[in-house]
C-alpha cells in the first residue's frame, strides 16, 4: 500500500519533535544540576563586564578552596636581613581549644637541610594566615634556596625562596681533628676530653656530660627567649648511629641530621636538657684514660707477679 507523502512527513516531523523535546529536557535538567553544583561549591556567580583580572582572581579563589593548605611569599628572591611576608589559606581548619582554630606550624630549612626557624601561626576567621619571617641572624647566613614548610593537621605544603648576598658555600666545613691534649674553645663542648663544635640560637649551654648506660650525650641548656635551636657537630669518635633525640625526656620529632653528621635540635622556651642517643658513645673515661688504666693494670699485675715469685723462690 502506498503511503501518502503528507502523512509520512507529518509522522516523521512528530517523531523529530519528540526527540527534540527529550534532548531539551535533558539539557535543562543537566544545566540546573550543574548550576546547583556550582552553587553548592560556593563559586561566584558569572558577571557581565568583568575584566580579566577579576576573572583570574575568581579562578584563583576557587582553586584555593580545593587545596587543603596553600602558601606563598611576597617575593621569590631576598637579601639577608630582609622580611619575608608569608601568606596562606586553610580550606578546612581544625577546631582548637577555647573556640579557636588550631594553628599552622611553619618550619624553615636552610640549603643544607637544617632548621633555622619554627613558628606557630594563628588562622584568621576567613581561613587565611600570615607571618613575617626575618632572614637576619647567623642561621640565615648562607646563600641558596630556603624551604618554608607549613602544616595544619595532616595537610602540608611548602614554598621556596632564594637568599643572595651572604656566604657562597652553603656547606659547613668539616671540623679539623681535635687534639685531646688541647683545651676546647668557647664554641666547643667538652665530652670526656674530646671537643665537639656547637652553636645555639635562643639559649645558652650550661653543661655537657656523657651517659654510657644510655649511649648518649647529655647537654644542659637555658633558653633566653621563646625557644631556639641547638646545633652539634660531633665526630664518630664521640657518638655514632644517632637514632633518637630527647628534649626534657620526651622524644623529639623535629631534629635533623645532615649528611655531614650535623645534628640540629629545636627546643622550647622551658626546655632544660637535650639528650642525643646513638649506638656508640665515647667511653666514660675517654680513650687515653682507658689506655692509661689498661697500662696501669698490666704494670700492677707484672709487679705483683714478680713479688710473688720473689716470695716463693728458694734461698741459696
Amino acid at each position: 500500500m502506498y503511503a501518502h507523502p503528507i502523512k509520512m512527513n507529518f509522522s516523521t516531523s512528530f517523531a523529530l519533535l519528540a526527540v527534540f523535546a527529550v534532548v531539551v529536557s535533558t539539557i535543562t535538567v543537566s544545566s540546573a544540576a550543574y548550576a546547583e553544583s556550582l552553587e553548592n561549591r560556593g563559586l561566584p556567580d558569572a558577571c557581565v563586564g568583568c575584566n580579566t583580572d577579576d576573572s583570574i582572581a575568581a579562578a584563583v579563589e576557587m582553586l584555593l578552596q580545593d587545596v587543603p593548605i596553600s602558601v606563598e611569599t611576597d617575593k621569590e628572591t631576598y637579601t639577608h636581613d630582609d622580611m619575608v611576608m608569608l601568606t596562606g589559606y586553610v580550606a578546612n581548619p581544625i577546631p582548637g581549644g577555647a573556640n579557636h582554630m588550631a594553628q599552622v606550624t611553619v618550619v624553615v630549612k636552610n640549603p643544607i637541610g637544617s632548621i633555622v626557624t619554627i613558628d606557630q601561626v594563628d588562622i584568621n576567621e576567613d581561613k587565611t594566615f600570615e607571618s613575617m619571617i626575618n632572614t637576619g641572624g647567623r642561621l640565615w647566613s648562607y646563600d641558596g634556596v630556603y624551604t618554608i614548610h607549613v602544616q595544619h593537621g595532616q595537610s602540608t605544603n611548602k614554598v621556596q625562596i632564594d637568599l643572595v648576598g651572604g656566604l657562597d658555600n652553603p656547606l659547613r666545613p668539616t671540623p679539623p681533628p681535635v687534639d685531646m691534649h688541647d683545651e676546647c674553645t668557647s664554641t666547643e663542648l667538652t665530652f670526656v676530653g674530646l671537643c665537639v663544635p656547637y652553636s645555639i640560637e635562643g639559649g645558652e649551654v650550661t653543661g655537657a656530660d656523657v651517659n654510657t648506660d644510655d649511649m648518649s650525650l647529655v647537654i644542659s641548656i637555658e633558653p633566653t627567649g621563646m625557644g631556639g635551636v641547638l646545633t652539634l657537630m660531633p665526630s664518630s669518635d664521640v657518638i655514632s648511629g644517632v637514632f633518637m633525640v630527647l628534649v626534657d625526656n620526651e622524644e623529639s620529632n623535629d631534629y635533623m641530621i645532615s649528611d655531614d653528621g650535623t645534628i640540629t635540635i629545636p627546643f622550647g622556651p622551658e626546655s632544660e636538657v637535650v639528650e642525643v642517643i646513638g649506638t656508640y658513645v665515647i667511653p666514660e673515661f675517654g680513650t687515653i684514660a682507658v689506655m692509661i688504666l689498661a697500662v696501669a693494670i698490666i704494670v700492677t699485675i707484672a709487679v705483683s707477679s714478680r713479688s710473688r715469685l720473689g716470695m716463693i723462690a728458694p734461698r741459696m
